[in-house]
C-alpha cells in the first residue's frame, strides 16, 4: 500500500480535494495526482456546491440545497454558504456559537457551528465516496491530510487552526455515526441529526490535519516538476467571496509569504455576478413591473454561470426570456461604475504587493518575480490583463505563468484536468506540497480503507 496525501480546498462556492503520493515533490509524476470526483451531479463532478438548506424536517447538502433554496426564495429562505468566508472572522468562536438567523434555519435549533460541522461531515463523506471510486486510490494506504486556507490576517490562520481541526474531527465522527445516509440526495432528516450530531460532538476529536496557505499551494503546483522555477511569486486568486492578492519568496528549501503584501478583496465572483446582473435589467426596460424584474433576475441568477463564462471568454453573452434576446458585452460591463472601482482596487493592490515583492527579489539579487492568477476567476480579461502588464521598471522582471501548468495537459489525464486546473490548482498544490510548506502540521490518519461506515438505511 502506498502513502498518500490528501488537501481539501472547501471554497466560497465549491469544495474541491485531490491526492498526490507523499513525496511527489521530490519525484514528481503527473499521473500520480488524483483530483477528486466529489460531487455526483452537475456540470463539473470535480466541484461539489458548498451549500447547507434546512428544509420543513431535513437538512439538505450541496447541489440539494442550492435547488431548494431557489425553490423556497419567495418564502424568504436561504441555504448557508460562504462557510471559509465565517471561518476567517476576528472572533471565531463568537461566531460559531451564534444561531443561523431565521432566514438560514426557521425552527431556531441550529447555531453556526452545527451547521458547518454537518456541511463537513458531507464533504468527508463525498471525499470518501470519491476515494472509493478511484481505481488507484481504492487499494487502501495511508492518508495524511491537510486544508488550504487564505492567510486570513498576520499570523492568525495558523492560530485558528486548531479550532478548525476540532470542526472537523466533530465532522468526522458524525460521519461516522450516520454513515452514507449522509450522501442522500434526500439529505438527513432533523430527528436523525437532534439523535446523532450532539453525542458526536460530546466523543470527538480533533482531526490530524495539516495547514497550508492557498497562496503557498498555488506557488506548489507552479513550481513542481521546474528546475528553474522562480524564487519570487505573485499570486491573485479570485474565487466567489474575495480577491486575495500574496507574495512568496522561496529560501532554500523554505518558501515564505511575505505578510506586508497581502491584500482581501470583497469583490470577486459574485460581486461580478451581481454588476452583470445590474446591467442586464438596466438594459431590459421592457420590465418595469416587480413581478417581471425578480422573474428576470431568477432566470439570470440560474444561468449565471454559462452568462458569466461567455463574457469573459467571448466578450459577448446572449440571454433570451420571455421571447426577447437581451445581449451583454463585455465592454457593457466595464461602464458599470461599481466595476470600475473594483478594477482602480484591485490595480492598487497589486501594484502594492508586486512592489514588495519586487523589493525583496532585487535585495536578494534575483532577477525574475512569477506572475500566477488561479482560482475561478484566473481567465478573466481584467486578471490576465493585470499580471501580463508591461512593467516601468525592468530588473526585477515580472514573469506571467499560464494558469494551467503543461502538465495538466498530459495524456494521462484525456484532456480532463486542464479546462478545470484553475478551480482544482489549490486542492492539487496542496496535495504536492511537502511538509516544510505548511503552515501547521499534524500526523497520519488511518487508512482509507480501514474507515468505518455504515450501510444506507431510510432515516
Amino acid at each position: 500500500m502506498s502513502d498518500w496525501t490528501l488537501c481539501i480546498d472547501f471554497g466560497t462556492a465549491y469544495s474541491k480535494a485531490a491526492v498526490a503520493p507523499t513525496g511527489a515533490w521530490s519525484r514528481f509524476d503527473p499521473a500520480s495526482v488524483r483530483p477528486l470526483m466529489l460531487s455526483a451531479d452537475g456540470q463539473n463532478t470535480f466541484l461539489l456546491d458548498s451549500a447547507v438548506f434546512v428544509d420543513e424536517d431535513r437538512v439538505l447538502f450541496g447541489r440539494a440545497a442550492l435547488n431548494e433554496a431557489d425553490a423556497q426564495a419567495d418564502n424568504k429562505r436561504a441555504a448557508l454558504r460562504s462557510f471559509k468566508t465565517l471561518l476567517s472572522v476576528s472572533d471565531l468562536d463568537r461566531a460559531l456559537n451564534t444561531n443561523a438567523p431565521a432566514t438560514i434555519d426557521p425552527h431556531r435549533v441550529f447555531q453556526m457551528r452545527d451547521l458547518i460541522v454537518l456541511y463537513l461531515a458531507y464533504l468527508l463523506a463525498s471525499i470518501e465516496r470519491a476515494i472509493t471510486a478511484d481505481p488507484i486510490l481504492a487499494q487502501g494506504g495511508r492518508f495524511s491530510r491537510r486544508y488550504a486556507a487564505p492567510a486570513w490576517r498576520s499570523g492568525d490562520s495558523a492560530g485558528m487552526h486548531d479550532v478548525i481541526v476540532r470542526l472537523f474531527g466533530e465532522a468526522e465522527a458524525f460521519r461516522t455515526a450516520v454513515g452514507k445516509r449522509l450522501l442522500s440526495p434526500d439529505g438527513l432528516s432533523l430527528r436523525a441529526i437532534s439523535e446523532a450530531l450532539p453525542k458526536a460532538m460530546e466523543r470527538a476529536e480533533a482531526l490530524e490535519m495539516g495547514l497550508i496557505f492557498e497562496a503557498t499551494a498555488a506557488a506548489a503546483y507552479t513550481s513542481v516538476g521546474l528546475e528553474g522555477s522562480g524564487s519570487h511569486m505573485i499570486v491573485v486568486d479570485m474565487g466567489a467571496g474575495t480577491t486575495d492578492i500574496a507574495a512568496l519568496a522561496r529560501l532554500g528549501p523554505r518558501t515564505i509569504e511575505l505578510p506586508e503584501a497581502r491584500v482581501t478583496l470583497k469583490q470577486a465572483g459574485d460581486f461580478i455576478d451581481r454588476v452583470i446582473a445590474n446591467r442586464v435589467l438596466e438594459s431590459a426596460k421592457w420590465a418595469k413591473r416587480q413581478d417581471e424584474r425578480t422573474e428576470l433576475w431568477s432566470v439570470l441568477m440560474r444561468q449565471m454561470g454559462d452568462i458569466k463564462e461567455a463574457v469573459m471568454a467571448d466578450g459577448r453573452a446572449t440571454l433570451r426570456n420571455q421571447g426577447r434576446s437581451i445581449t451583454l458585452s463585455f465592454r457593457d460591463m466595464e461602464k458599470d461604475e461599481d466595476f470600475r472601482e473594483f478594477e482602480k482596487s484591485l490595480r492598487q493592490a497589486y501594484d502594492h504587493a508586486l512592489a514588495v515583492v519586487r523589493d525583496d527579489a532585487r535585495a536578494r539579487g534575483r532577477s525574475d518575480v512569477q506572475a500566477i492568477a488561479v482560482g475561478g476567476g484566473a481567465s478573466t480579461p481584467f486578471i490576465q490583463a493585470l499580471i501580463r502588464r508591461k512593467m516601468e521598471s525592468t530588473r526585477p522582471r515580472v514573469i506571467p505563468r499560464p494558469a494551467t501548468p503543461d502538465w495538466a495537459h498530459a495524456r494521462e489525464f484525456r484532456g480532463n484536468l486542464a479546462p478545470v486546473f484553475a478551480q482544482l490548482a489549490i486542492a492539487i498544490g496542496g496535495a504536492l506540497a511537502p511538509d516544510s510548506m505548511l503552515a501547521a502540521r499534524s500526523g497520519i490518519s488511518p487508512p482509507a480503507n480501514d474507515r468505518s461506515g455504515i450501510p444506507v438505511e431510510r432515516d
